[in-house]
C-alpha cells in the first residue's frame, strides 16, 4: 500500500487579524454539552426575536475578527448575510478543549468584551464548571461559577458545603429561564 494522507477541512477563526485553525471535530463530551445548551436555549427562544446557533455559523464581529462560537444567540435579523452573521451576538458560549484553553480564557474573552458581547459563558467540561460573565460598563463581571459535582465529590464534602451548592439558577441573559447545571453536563 502507498502512503495515504487524510485531508481535513479545518475551520478557522480570525482574531485581531491573526488566523487560528480549529480541530476538525471536538470530543463527544464537547458536542453533548453544546447540544444540551442549544436545546435549552432553542426551547426558551421560541416565539422570541433571537435565535440560537451552534458552531455552524461564522460570526463577523468586524473585518479583523471572525469567530465560530460553540453556541451563540443572535438577535438582529438584519445582520444575517450569505457568509454568516455580521454583528455582535447577545451571548457567546465557548466549551474549552485542551487546544483552546488560552484562546477561550484570555484572547476571546478580551475580544468579546471589547466588541460588546453582552454575555460570555465559558464551560470547562473536564471540571464541569460554567463561568458566566456579563458586560457591565464595558468590562466583564463574573456573575457566578456553577459546578456539577459527582457523587464522590459530594461524599467528601461537609453537609453544610453540600447544602450550599446551587444546582438550578437564573442568569441575567435570559429573563425567567431556569438552568439546571446537571442538565448542561448530562451525557449518557
Amino acid at each position: 500500500m502507498g502512503n495515504t494522507a487524510q485531508i481535513y477541512d479545518f475551520k478557522s477563526e480570525l482574531i485581531n487579524g491573526k488566523t487560528f485553525y480549529m480541530s476538525p471535530s471536538a470530543s463527544p463530551l464537547h458536542g453533548m454539552i453544546i447540544g444540551n445548551i442549544y436545546v435549552m436555549l432553542a426551547n426558551y427562544l421560541k416565539g422570541k426575536p433571537c435565535r440560537v446557533f451552534t458552531d455552524t455559523i461564522d460570526v463577523y464581529l468586524d473585518e479583523s475578527n471572525r469567530v465560530i462560537p460553540d453556541v451563540s444567540v443572535l438577535c438582529d435579523k438584519t445582520k444575517f448575510t450569505d457568509r454568516g452573521y455580521e454583528g455582535v451576538p447577545k451571548l457567546i458560549v465557548e466549551v474549552i478543549s485542551p487546544s483552546s484553553v488560552k484562546r477561550d480564557r484570555i484572547e476571546k474573552r478580551a475580544l468579546y468584551e471589547r466588541m460588546g458581547v453582552a454575555h460570555y459563558w465559558l464551560i470547562d467540561p473536564k471540571n464541569k464548571n460554567l463561568e458566566i460573565y456579563n458586560l457591565v460598563d464595558g468590562r466583564y463581571a463574573l456573575e457566578d461559577i456553577y459546578t456539577d459535582y459527582d457523587e464522590h465529590e459530594l461524599e467528601r464534602m461537609s453537609e453544610e458545603d453540600r447544602d450550599s451548592i446551587v444546582t438550578e439558577f437564573k442568569t441575567a441573559a435570559f429573563d425567567g429561564l431556569v438552568f439546571n447545571i446537571a442538565e448542561i453536563f448530562e451525557t449518557f
